[in-house]
């Protein structure tokens, strides 16, 4: 199985999204690299200014997410690039909607996109902070086995 890390600003980035308004969901996208068949996430995204947040949906604004895409991998020189999506959850269970599978599936062949292999992080507010699940799409939809945190003071495990 496969370990997801995520970097502590890419981790902030998320929560500071979510944190904004707990009542409706929002999300991004998820720049990163593979390393060692496993994978970095770098940078994650907001949904955008003209983004659509509901309590159970989200819609990003494509043209910001392709914005920003493409200059964070030009800033990266290619290092970085788009890796998939995490999206909130305003219920308790953090598991994938049918509209969640068929987005992610779909992802795998826009030219946009274009991942062989795209991460979903589906994130909710706890009690004890935001809690976290992350898959992975290689022709079917599987759950990550770690999500892991790296920075500064160490890692720790999210899920």
């Amino acid at each position: 199985m496969t370990t997801l890390y995520v970097t502590e600003k890419a981790w902030k980035q998320i929560e500071q999204a979510v944190s904004k308004n707990p009542n409706v969901e929002t999300g991004g996208i998820l720049m990163g690299y593979q390393l060692n068949g496993d994978w970095v996430v770098s940078y994650a995204s907001e949904p955008g200014p003209r983004a659509i947040k509901e309590r159970k949906t989200v819609v990003f604004d494509e043209n910001h997410i392709r914005t920003v895409t493409a200059k964070l991998k030009l800033r990266s020189a290619g290092r970085l690039r788009y890796i998939g999506d995490w999206h909130s959850h305003t219920v308790k269970r953090l598991t994938p909607s049918l509209g969640d599978r068929k987005t992610f599936a779909l992802k795998t062949y826009q030219e946009t996109y274009q991942s062989s292999s795209p991460i979903m992080l589906i994130v909710g507010m706890h009690r004890h902070g935001i809690r976290v699940r992350g898959f992975i799409y290689g022709g079917r939809m599987q759950e990550v086995e770690r999500v892991i945190l790296v920075g500064k003071q160490g890692s720790r495990q999210l899920n």
